[in-house]
């Protein structure tokens, strides 16, 4: 690491044995594309992360690994919010609320399909709470990728509390956002299964300038 921000695979992570996960090479990060894309220079050539996807992971794993507990990673609301929501939207808050309320989200009903947000996971509602609760029920919805009712829950808090693509991040964000998916279960993919990183080789580099 040091000033050159350079990260390792955390090969002794906590999860599956190392020859079990897929792990990262040695990645120094150069720079940020489209404020989209972390640029990283590894042993083998280029590697683009998606800052999106690879923080969904990061945010999945430890919701996982740590469902909610009382005084836990969550942002009580000092005045309760009154979430009004279609009958679709309802049964489906109906359906996970209390997947979502071991991963924070607390909420109870109030009257016909309304409900009182008392409390939301740490990152989510920077913006707006009432509308990001109200897409993180679209979305678990329409989810279909994952199968348990959980993981469901997990994964879709997981993206509507990840860094989102169009956020500018600092040389020492995206160092972080490096060592921190190294450290999951899976660092090559979300936890809908998209790919966290793409990888250009040096000998294709070399190819298109001409040198082989």
């Amino acid at each position: 690491q040091g000033s050159l921000g350079l990260t390792r695979a955390a090969q002794d992570a906590p999860g599956a044995p190392p020859q079990q996960r897929a792990v990262l090479p040695m990645l120094r990060v150069v720079g940020q594309l489209n404020a989209t894309y972390v640029i990283c220079e590894g042993p083998d050539g280029m590697y683009l992360l998606d800052q999106h996807a690879a923080h969904e992971r990061v945010v999945y794993d430890r919701l996982v690994a740590a469902p909610r507990v009382p005084g836990g990673n969550v942002q009580p609301l000092l005045e309760p919010l009154v979430l009004e929501l279609e009958a679709g939207l309802a049964a489906t808050l109906d359906e996970h609320r209390e997947s979502l309320v071991r991963l924070g989200l607390e909420t109870e009903p109030f009257g016909d399909n309304a409900a009182l947000i008392r409390s939301a996971p740490a990152g989510l509602g920077a913006r707006d709470l009432i509308e990001e609760v109200r897409a993180l029920l679209q979305k678990l919805e329409n989810e279909q990728r994952v199968d348990d009712p959980f993981g469901k829950a997990a994964a879709t808090v997981a993206c509507h509390a990840s860094v989102r693509a169009g956020m500018l991040l600092s040389m020492e964000e995206m160092r972080r956002l490096v060592e921190d998916l190294e450290r999951t279960t899976a660092p090559r993919t979300c936890p809908h299964g998209r790919p966290t990183l793409v990888h250009l080789g040096t000998e294709a580099i070399e190819r298109q300038f001409g040198r082989r």
